[in-house]
């Protein structure tokens, strides 16, 4: 795959996390989280545009403190997020100047993935309509009803999901087009793909790709780093 955009989903207010600002834009070794997010993505040879998508309160920030402080020139539009992480999603693709092969999601609260799992999801597309990466449960999963448990989950066929996600540019916004259409509403792209018939196929997802919710993951990304 030889044409590949990314949309940077940074459109949370972060309320679980208990902090003034989007936890995106908290410090992480000296830099705003999602600075070192677009900084792998701008390092990847592969990717030749990038859309961010932020709280439409937050656009002027975006725009003045990550984009023009540290020269992201592979940006080529910030765009403010919609109600739910589908509808900014959707406004992402839909900034895109061009139509392209593959469109990368990612949430710009995983600050650490690396390179070589962009590459293993964008290589992913070659053979499905889309490529997440998954890492196995280490728990006993459980189904559950109020405060009573239904029922134990088999977990060799569970894997937990994250980003960054890859889709073929056409699939993915048809698949956004129908659930308009059936108002099907998912916080997770790929299961729109699921949802309408395309095919999704994993690759191993990395330890260390954590999603910063809380206090204490973000010390643990300070050691990571360090």
């Amino acid at each position: 795959m030889n044409d590949v955009a990314a949309i940077v989903v940074a459109a949370g207010q972060g309320t679980r996390f208990g902090s003034d600002i989007p936890k995106q834009f908290l410090l992480l070794q000296n830099r705003p989280l999602i600075v070192h997010a677009l900084e792998r993505l701008q390092s990847a040879a592969v990717i030749s545009q990038i859309i961010i998508v932020v709280g439409k309160d937050w656009v002027p920030y975006m725009g003045r403190e990550i984009v023009g402080r540290f020269n992201f020139d592979k940006i080529s539009a910030i765009v403010p997020g919609g109600k739910e992480r589908q509808d900014s999603v959707l406004a992402g693709l839909q900034a895109l100047s061009t139509p392209h092969e593959v469109v990368i999601v990612h949430d710009a609260v995983r600050p650490l993935f690396s390179l070589s799992l962009l590459e293993r999801v964008i290589n992913g597309c070659n053979n499905f309509d889309a490529c997440v990466p998954g890492l196995p449960s280490r728990d006993t999963v459980k189904r559950i009803d109020g405060d009573r448990i239904i029922e134990t989950v088999p977990r060799e066929s569970l894997r937990l999901v994250q980003t960054p996600q890859a889709f073929r540019y056409q699939n993915l916004l048809q698949a956004f087009e129908q659930a308009k259409a059936t108002n099907f509403y998912n916080t997770d792209e790929a299961a729109l793909i699921e949802k309408f018939g395309g095919r999704v196929g994993w690759v191993e997802g990395e330890e260390t790709n954590l999603k910063i919710t809380t206090p204490r993951d973000l010390q643990i990304a300070e050691i990571l780093l360090q």
